[in-house]
């Protein structure tokens, strides 16, 4: 018995490293859209188009 719990730790210590994993590229994406964003409105704004940030 002792060894099949050992196993379901094991499994839910990988699937927590997976969750973290997953959630670092989340990160990453969501700067990377935020970045994305950001130059998009500089480039309305030196147009001449007034807008408002949908940042923060």
């Amino acid at each position: 018995m002792s060894s099949e719990a050992e196993t379901i730790y094991e499994r839910v210590a990988k699937l927590e490293d997976e969750i973290a994993l997953l959630r670092s590229e989340v990160d990453i994406l969501k700067r990377a859209l935020r970045n994305k964003i950001a130059r998009h409105e500089i480039s309305m704004i030196k147009k001449g188009n007034d807008i408002d940030s949908i940042i923060d």
